[in-house]
Parts: C-alpha cells; structure tokens; sequence
C-alpha cells in the first residue's frame, strides 16, 4: 500500500511542477491598441499576470528585479544591442510604455530595436503571452524553458506592426521566456502560474515525501 501511495504522489508532482509532456502550441490573441488609436487598454486573451512597463516614465531604464514584486525572478537582455534596454513611448500597443533596446545612429541611418530579452518567471507557468511591435525588420522567435534550461517550444513569431502570440502547455512547466529578433519592441507581459495553494500543497507532499523515505532509511 505505502509503495502504490508513494508512486502515486510521484506521479501527481511529476506532472504538476513540469515533467515535459505533450507538446504545447502557439495562438495568436488580439493585442491592446491605444497606442495605435483603438480602444483595447489591454490584450484578449486577459489571464494570469499582466505587466505592462507602465509603472515607471519613459525613458527609464529595465532593472533585472523591477518586477520581482509580481513574480517575474528577472529581466535582462542579454546581448548589449542598441543604446539601453529601457522603457519606451510611441503609437504601438498599450500606452504610455513598451520596452526593448533603443535605437543609435549609424551614418544617418536609424539602428537597433534588436537583441535578446530574457525573462524568468519566479513559478512555473503552463501559459505566457508578450506583445510585439515593428516585428518587420528580420524574424523574430519566442522560446520558451523549464526550470532546468531545457527547450520545450521555439516559434518564429508572425511578422506584423502589432502582434500577440501566446504559448500555452499542458503543463505547468514554463519558467524561461526569451524573445529574440531585429528591430523589435515588446508589452504586455502575461503569465499563468501554477495557483499558490496547489503549489503550496504540492511543496507539502514534496516534503512529506522526502522526510518518510529518509525515516524509511533508517528503519
């Protein structure tokens, strides 16, 4: 009896904090657009978390930790490209902010908005959306990782002035979202994590488990 309890509470944590199962799948949502005149303050489908780089003015630079608060562990960009990784104003998606790298001038000619944005999420989420502006100037590909670094799904995302591709998995297993591309800016971070109680629970067993098969050792 104790054996087929122990397999099924291995079973039940394996499949909740992100054993890599069925592959997930890519939609495309309908981004917030009063920056481009509409009158969606924000993008459908609304789930989860949703961070909007508007808490701080335009102009200021994107810390590591600016939204450790909400559950994002950090926000980077990885490759130095443009002039700042920093907070933006312009006609794209929700007003008044996106963010991204910034533009430089090379003989007169406008550079930059390109790069590698990673963002991790402090839990595991089994859904995460990011809207992108100006996705003209090259591909762009959103990835997604588990806790572990692994890959679990890579997109080139549809060209457009004003796109929002979500991710979803049947599991809960998204902890690494990185965009990269050319001549990008992105918004409206979303995110669907696994609920705090279930998580909480699923810490308890964990626990529980370990301490019983330590006992178990010992006996």
């Amino acid at each position: 009896m104790k054996k087929l309890v122990t397999i099924c509470v291995i079973l039940v944590l394996m499949f909740a904090v992100g054993t890599k199962v069925a592959k997930g799948s890519i939609s495309y949502g309908t981004p917030a657009d009063t920056g481009l005149g509409g009158s969606n303050p924000t993008p459908s489908p609304l789930f989860g978390t949703l961070v909007d780089f508007d808490d701080k003015a335009a102009g200021t630079q994107v810390l590591w930790n600016d939204y450790v608060s909400v559950g994002v562990a950090s926000i980077t960009e990885l490759t130095g490209a443009g002039s700042l990784f920093a907070r933006y104003s312009g006609t794209y998606q929700s007003q008044p902010n996106f963010i991204g790298t910034g533009s430089h001038d090379i003989g007169g000619v406008n550079w930059g908005w390109d790069g590698t944005i990673q963002i991790d999420l402090a839990l595991p989420a089994n859904m995460v959306g990011i809207g992108m502006m100006d996705s003209l100037g090259g591909p762009e590909f959103l990835t997604v990782y588990d806790s572990t670094g692994s890959l679990l799904e890579s997109y080139q995302v549809t060209a457009g002035s004003s796109v929002y591709p979500v991710i979803t998995r049947p599991s809960y297993d998204i902890s690494r979202l990185v965009i990269t591309g050319d001549f990008f800016g992105i918004d409206d971070l979303q995110f669907n994590v696994i609920p705090a109680p279930g998580a909480i629970l699923l810490g308890s067993i964990g626990v529980g488990l370990v301490g019983w098969l330590r006992r178990r050792r010992t006996i």
